[in-house]
Formats: structure tokens, sequence, C-alpha cells
């Protein structure tokens, strides 16, 4: 099985927003294109959230008529930029939206979860005790292969600014709340769990926890400097664009990370 893995696209209500300074719609354009160009195929592609900037319906409908470009499926997180009710009935179609989107489905024998861990418009995470419940009661010892997908980081990161916050944003972190409970639920499942894919940080991430393998993905449009003893958040327009590729067989899990150039402006 293999699937790309996009996050952090924040698109506007145009396509001439700028993010950072730079245009997310063509952006994303350019990712896609990228993606639909492989010469071999993958069997989804992952958008760990912040699929938009402000969660707004006329963001979605263009994200919608831009993402359908995609010539693999997309299944989507949600992030704390995004709005669950208008990401499933203006994007995905679906009339009668839940009102968390936690959804699961299976590719070749392995079983993908995906969390909604959206708290509002705030940087940190939550899981609900409704979510947490199921979370256990799906992670048990036998069954399926299995991966975990989310927008906030369920565990600490060797970066201050994400793990306590920042002055400017009230000292919210950026970790889901509840990633200690996360990490106990997920537990009982670790000899089939296969991996624990996360956004939000506009950075990619590797790390192993308890027999765990974590993995977040880049940005689309913008990384942030992630140092360890770094206080405060530091956009990177040096670094490009970039999505990963995973590969997942009997024998591993394989993570490769592509760098984009950026589209020329205009």
């Amino acid at each position: 099985m293999r699937f790309i893995h996009i996050s952090d696209t924040h698109l506007g209500k145009t396509p001439d927003f700028t993010y950072n300074g730079f245009n997310s719609y063509r952006h994303l354009e350019r990712v896609i294109e990228t993606i639909n160009a492989l010469p071999f195929a993958v069997d989804f592609v992952l958008h760990s959230g912040d699929v938009t900037e402000y969660g707004s319906a006329e963001e979605y409908v263009l994200a919608r008529r831009l993402l359908e470009r995609s010539r693999f499926p997309v299944k989507y997180a949600v992030g704390n930029h995004d709005n669950a009710a208008l990401l499933q009935s203006a994007l995905l179609g679906i009339e009668s939206p839940s009102g968390r989107y936690d959804h699961t489905f299976s590719v070749a024998g392995v079983q993908i979860v995906i969390l909604d861990t959206n708290n509002g418009f705030v940087p940190n995470g939550t899981l609900t005790e409704r979510q947490l419940a199921d979370l256990r009661a799906l992670c048990t010892p036998e069954g399926a292969p299995l991966i975990v997908a989310l927008h906030h980081p369920p565990l600490p990161l060797d970066t201050p600014w994400l793990q306590e916050g920042w002055a400017g944003f009230g000292f919210r972190s950026m970790l889901l709340n509840e990633g200690e409970a996360f990490r106990a639920a997920i537990a009982p499942a670790r000899e089939r769990l296969r991996g624990v894919f996360f956004g939000h940080i506009h950075r990619a991430f590797q790390v192993q926890h308890e027999g765990i393998f974590y993995c977040s993905a880049p940005s689309t449009v913008i990384q942030f400097v992630a140092y360890p003893e770094q206080r405060d958040p530091k956009p990177a327009p040096e670094e490009l664009p970039a999505f990963a590729l995973v590969t997942l067989d009997e024998a591993q899990l394989t993570v490769r990370q592509y760098a984009l150039p950026r589209p020329e402006a205009g």
C-alpha cells in the first residue's frame, strides 16, 4: 500500500489569496500536478488538516474544484483552521454532516482511522471522551494492520513553542490536549499499529515513542522553524513546499519527502 501525505494547504476564498507571503492555491496546484504525474499509482492522498485558512464555505468550494483534480482519492483530517461541518458538506458533498468528522476505511487489508481533533480556531487540539473510548475499543492487540491519522501532534516534539505555546497566542500548546490518553489508548495495538500521521506544525518530524512510529507532513505552502530551545514560531520562506510518500509492506514502512520548486509569482 502507498499513500501521499500532504498537510496545511491554507487555501483562501480566491485563487490569489496569500498565506505568509505565498500563494497557497498555486502551491497546492503544483503539488497536485506533481502527484498526478508520478510514474506509479498510490492508493489515496491523506490531507492531515488545515485545508483552508478561515473555514468558510467559499474556501471549501474553491478547495473542492482544485482537489478534485487529483487522480487519487483524497482523505481528510479536520484542522484547527477548518470547519468540520463545512468540510463535509461543501468539500465532500456529505448531505448530513456529523458533529465531529471521524472516519475509517480499509486499503489492501490495512485499516486507516482518521480522527477529528478540532478545538476551534486555537492551536491546541482535543479529543472527546467518546472518541477516546472508541479508540480504545479499536486498538486491541489482535486485528488488521492499522494506521491512525489526526491533525494535532499527540506527543512532545523537542521544541518549546510547539509544546508550551508562545506569548502572541496566549501560550497555547500546538499539541493534542489529551496526548497522554491518546497514547495510552493506542498502546495495546502496538504490534499492528504501523504509524501515527499528523500535520499542523508545518514541519516533517519522525518520532519513535514506546515502540510506535509517529510522522508529520511538511506544508504545501511554507515550513516553520522548530529548533530545540526555540520559544517563538518563525516562518522559513527559504524552505520549499513539500509532500511525503508513504509505502507500507509486510516488512517495513518507508517515508520519503519530496520538495518542489515554488511556482513563479504572478
